[in-house]
């Protein structure tokens, strides 16, 4: 297999990082692709001349250079209404790839197929039918001992993580013992102060990826911070650890196989899209209130950079350790050298741990139909990789999920929402946090911190306040007005309002009735100051 000509090239902390195209053939209208457990590329895409209609697709599988083009499969995967499309997430056998309600089963492996089926996935539950759902999954990941976790999304707004054994039957697939892993409530008593609560670590989010030997999870989170962050759920004991602590919006975080780096689909390589003023200042509980500015951060630094706003959103390559350790760290860049290019997932690693994949599109490009696509390679030159992270000998019922009939009843329960709470410094002073929920799901939900000299350490003192009201349709305003004394000082005074969803989630800069404007201030942490208004609209 030769290796492709470079398109780009960078150098930092790994050494020379070659970056180039994977090739495919001209009939080819590029999909999405991912490394498979022998090295190859899995490719999901369509003919230009292929029945009409979102659910007719091709799979195939090709070397990275270009190399071995070979069609495995074509035809319908149908999707249920409930499902967030396709993915596809290669069983260690490399004989199987699961693609979210189906599993793609190649006789005798995906490299040398001469018949592939496609055989379904049922759900627990009966969450495809559950009327208080909207994604029965959002997405899926597969284990080294083929176990399943997803995430479902419900209509309220809320989400949970779920994970069980996949089993083949006759029929299908069917999920064993299926768990829920997310938290089933964010707040519980303070048994040492009365009228006080403590705040349970966020379990659940978004999942992405099984990692250390699969006992544990690497997911989108909060990691107890205003904005998303990578985190690592342990699947062992209630432990969930941040994988990234950068400021700003970072998201899915894909560990190479020896677990020492990491690919990350993050803002901070775009400083004018970058919301790192909201999560600069460290405070305690933000993630109580980031909860509302969720979907208006996506779409004004995803969605809408990939649809009309300049700017990019990874991949960064990252030292792990250092990345879960330090908030000033940022990493190496990956992004395109091409403006009009913009990230878009999946991300994988290649399995002798040299090279990381991705998928980048041309923005605006899939108004009206499918986007102009292309598979991008990061090879590591200079960097030798440690061993992969080995497969563990036996994994352990989740201690802390939720299964059978309790697993049942939280289903059937409506979203927990706790509309006021007061959690004790454990050196001084309080936090008062307040909420809203939105009356149907186009209306506002509404929530606020305030910060009573609070410390935990008696080194860092917060105090003042922090509010977000949130509308999809109307928009979000996130306010705030707070001092950080202590070894590092900060502050923060501003004001954020970004239009609708469906308009972009655009910031609004104009003024207001009264003539100031809609979106203005600072925050400052040490010796570092962002500005809201250096950010685009």
């Amino acid at each position: 297999m030769r290796e492709p000509a470079p398109t780009s090239v960078r150098t930092g902390e790994f050494g020379r990082i070659d970056i180039s195209d994977v090739p495919v053939p001209a009939h080819v209208r590029t999909g999405t692709a991912t490394y498979t457990p022998s090295g190859r590329v899995f490719l999901l895409y369509r003919h230009d001349d292929d029945p009409h209609g979102e659910d007719y697709y091709r799979a195939a599988v090709v070397d990275d250079d270009g190399d071995g083009f070979r069609e495995i499969f074509a035809g319908r995967i149908p999707q249920s209404p409930t499902a967030n499309g396709i993915r596809h997430m290669p069983f260690v056998d490399n004989r199987r790839v699961l693609l979210g309600d189906h599993v793609l089963e190649a006789t005798p492996d995906l490299d040398s197929c001469e018949n592939a089926d496609l055989v379904g996935v049922e759900y627990p539950w009966g969450l495809a039918a559950d009327p208080r759902v909207s994604h029965h999954w959002s997405e899926i990941i597969v284990s080294p001992d083929e176990r399943i976790a997803w995430t479902t999304l419900r209509k309220d707004f809320t989400a949970f993580a779920a994970l069980g054994r996949l089993r083949r039957t006759e029929k299908g697939y069917v999920i064993d013992g299926p768990t829920v892993i997310s938290s089933a409530e964010t707040f519980v008593p303070d048994p040492a102060r009365a009228g006080f609560s403590r705040v349970r670590p966020t379990l659940g989010g978004e999942v992405k990826q099984f990692v250390r030997g699969g006992t544990a999870i690497s997911s989108v989170g909060d990691g107890g911070r205003v904005l998303t962050d990578s985190v690592i759920q342990d699947l062992t004991e209630e432990l969930v650890v941040p994988v990234t602590r950068a400021p700003g919006y970072d998201e899915t975080t894909i560990l190479s196989p020896d677990e020492q780096l990491g690919i990350v689909m993050s803002t901070r390589a775009s400083a004018t899209t970058d919301l790192a003023v909201l999560g600069l200042v460290p405070r305690p509980y933000a993630n109580l209130i980031g909860r509302e500015l969720a979907w208006a951060a996506y779409i004004y630094a995803v969605g809408g950079v990939r649809e009309f706003r300049p700017g990019n959103v990874g991949p960064v390559l990252v030292d792990i350790e250092r990345s879960s350790t330090d908030p000033s760290y940022l990493g190496v860049p990956l992004i395109s050298d091409d403006d009009d290019w913009v990230y878009c997932s999946p991300m994988s690693w290649h399995p002798d741990g040299t090279k990381a994949m991705w998928m980048e599109m041309v923005r605006g490009s899939g108004r009206g139909g499918d986007p102009t696509m292309r598979i991008r390679v990061a090879h590591l030159v200079d960097r030798p990789p440690s061993d992969p992270v080995p497969a563990a000998a036996e994994v352990p019922a989740v201690p802390y999920g939720v299964t059978g009939t309790d697993a049942e009843r939280w289903l059937a329960t409506d979203s927990r929402d706790v509309r006021s709470a007061r959690i004790a410094g454990r050196h001084s002073g309080y936090v008062e946090y307040e909420r809203e929920p939105a009356a149907h799901p186009e209306a506002a939900s509404r929530a606020e911190l305030h910060f009573v000299d609070f410390s935990d350490d008696g080194r860092s003192v917060c105090t003042g306040w922090e509010r977000v009201t949130s509308s999809p349709v109307d928009g979000t305003v996130y306010e705030a007005d707070l001092l950080v004394r202590g070894d590092v000082g900060g502050e923060m005074k501003l004001r954020l309002e970004w239009s609708g969803l469906a308009d972009g989630a655009r910031i609004r800069f104009e003024p207001d009735e009264s003539g100031r404007p809609r979106s203005s201030g600072h925050a400052r942490c040490g010796d570092r100051l962002i500005r809201v208004e250096d950010l685009t609209a």
